[in-house]
């Protein structure tokens, strides 16, 4: 699709989920002027809703990032909220071991435990894949739904904190490790440079470094990788291990900016990042921009639920169509290439029988 079509279609996108706001809300509530009212004003209307939003979009920024480079590989990394939850395991847990420790040397290896929490799901995808020739896409998606069941069960056992008071969790992250909030009184902390500073370096190391070519190369044209040296099964397998590990890292800054204990539930920035790569292109510049719009459609939908009578689940119907919106793209790019494919197949065909005459 050519850049003013795709373009066009990214703003039809966010115009869709706009309108079907306005649809749903509609539809939905017995005093629609006041839910719409909070609903597109609400996360602007205070500072505290305002650095909620701000909040919301840190690890949906990252977990775009995460989505963004293993696609870029073609790789399609649909595990990506089992990776988000198992960072988020090992990255707390690593915390609350280190209590006592200086900061300076525990929030760094708190990240490292993340990373690598999310990374090692993408290395088993890998063995799978090269060992079974098992297909990424589905390997990645049944191991997550293997860890869901596997952290409840930890979180509701033996790693369980009986005396948080706050349900069924996780001890909590010890204040030594806690980032500083940056807009009172909302959540909003110094995690949102983090996000924002690897957008721009997965953004450099996308567009200008060699391994960033390679990855570009193996997912626009394996054949042509190969022929210039590149070992695509190699890359295809750093792309998707660095895709869990920044997974692990969205995991992480997502319990930083809540209640800094896992829980025994999902919290769907995976699933979310999967939609943000999607409509950015791939692009981590423009994973910024999109990710906040995702998170101003969940405040939206939360101060229409506090201030009116609608659910705040609104959201996740949104960004469903959303998602729906952008994958029948992909699903019309590929129905167009194959017609291209068969009249070329005709043509040729029709060439061969006129020689043969």
């Amino acid at each position: 699709m050519k850049q003013g079509k795709r373009t066009f279609f990214e703003l039809l996108v966010i115009l869709s989920g706009l309108v079907m706001a306005l649809v749903v809300i509609l539809l939905c509530s017995d005093e629609p002027t006041t839910a719409l009212k909070f609903f597109f004003t609400g996360p602007f209307s205070s500072a505290y809703f305002f650095g909620d939003m701000l909040n919301t979009a840190v690890p949906l920024i990252i977990c775009g990032l995460a989505a963004s480079v293993s696609f870029t590989a073609s790789v399609w990394n649909l595990g990506l909220e089992g990776m988000v939850y198992f960072g988020m395991l090992t990255g707390t847990l690593s915390a609350v071991a280190m209590e006592g420790w200086p900061a300076a040397i525990a929030i760094p290896l708190m990240f490292i435990a993340a990373f690598a929490g999310g990374a090692l799901l993408a290395a088993i995808c890998n063995f799978l894949k090269r060992k079974f020739d098992l297909d990424v896409m589905m390997s990645s998606l049944m191991l997550a739904n293997v860890v869901f069941y596997l952290i409840f069960m930890l979180v509701e056992g033996p790693l369980r904190d009986m005396e948080s008071g706050q349900g069924v969790t996780t001890k909590a992250i010890p204040e030594a490790f806690r980032f500083g909030r940056i807009l009172e009184p909302s959540d909003l902390n110094t995690t949102l440079f983090l996000a924002l500073a690897l957008a721009v370096i997965v953004y450099f190391a996308l567009k200008r470094s060699r391994v960033g070519y390679e990855i570009r190369m193996t997912g626009q044209s394996p054949a042509f990788a190969r022929y210039g040296g590149v070992s695509t099964a190699a890359v295809a397998s750093l792309a998707m291990i660095f895709s869990g590990g920044l997974s692990g890292i969205g995991g992480m800054t997502y319990v930083l900016s809540t209640s800094f204990r896992v829980r025994n539930q999902l919290c769907g920035i995976g699933w979310s990042g999967l939609s943000i790569a999607m409509i950015s292109r791939n692009n981590p510049l423009l994973v910024v921009p999109v990710a906040l719009f995702f998170a101003y459609l969940t405040k939206g939908a939360e101060c229409a639920a506090l201030f009116a009578d609608i659910t705040p689940d609104v959201s996740q119907i949104i960004q469903g169509a959303i998602l729906l919106l952008v994958t029948s793209e992909k699903l019309i790019e590929f129905l167009i290439g194959r017609r291209k494919e068969k009249k070329s197949s005709e043509r040729k065909s029709g060439k061969k029988e006129a020689v043969n005459a």
